[in-house]
């Protein structure tokens, strides 16, 4: 049973396919709460596109829940993250997530937040200020100066990934026998060449 509740929260999302990816990343690291604030499909869930971007992550899409406002999606957490590309004259502080997120799981337990929200705007136009503005944090990740431009479900991997680092982490799968087909095609080459 995880120490904090964790949600990821995508506000206005125009793109079913980030709906699906996002499913994913959540999933492939153990999270399954997932809140859509106004998406702009009601059906965004059931939508082809979001169920194959999912991969397999179904159980997290008939988890989900569309509301029409942030303060429904936040009903539970009391720690909320907004991401943003370039950071804000007012507002919360900005931080990387791995610094800012060790420094939670840190905390005596009596003063960890219930629960953590991770929030995302829309592809077009980020975070409104407002929505930023009742964050705790802007967490940035860090990329090339040049060029810092993530797609949604690429930034919510990466922000699953540093939590559930956080978090401790999963252990390595086991090793196992190599795969089979790779030696038995060499094995085939090598009588068919010779």
């Amino acid at each position: 049973d995880e120490p904090m509740k964790t949600r990821f929260i995508l506000i206005n999302t125009s793109h079913a396919g980030n709906v699906g990816g996002t499913a994913r990343a959540m999933k492939v690291m153990g999270f399954d709460d997932l809140v859509l604030v106004r998406p702009r499909w009601a059906d965004v869930l059931t939508r082809e596109e979001t169920v194959q971007r999912s991969s397999g992550a179904t159980d997290v899409l008939a988890r989900a829940r569309v509301v029409q406002t942030l303060d429904e999606a936040l009903d539970g957490v009391s720690h909320l993250c907004a991401t943003a590309m370039t950071p804000r004259d007012f507002g919360p502080p900005t931080r990387a997530p791995r610094e800012h997120l060790s420094g939670l799981v840190a905390l005596p337990p009596e003063q960890q937040p219930s629960g953590v929200a991770f929030l995302f705007g829309s592809e077009r136009f980020g975070m409104a200020n407002e929505d930023v503005y009742r964050c705790h944090v802007a967490l940035t990740i860090p990329t090339a100066p040049d060029y810092g431009s993530l797609n949604l479900a690429a930034a919510a991997q990466l922000l699953a990934y540093e939590w559930r680092q956080a978090l401790g982490g999963f252990d390595l799968p086991a090793a196992g026998p190599a795969p089979q087909r790779g030696s038995t095609d060499g094995h085939r080459h090598r009588r068919q060449t010779a």
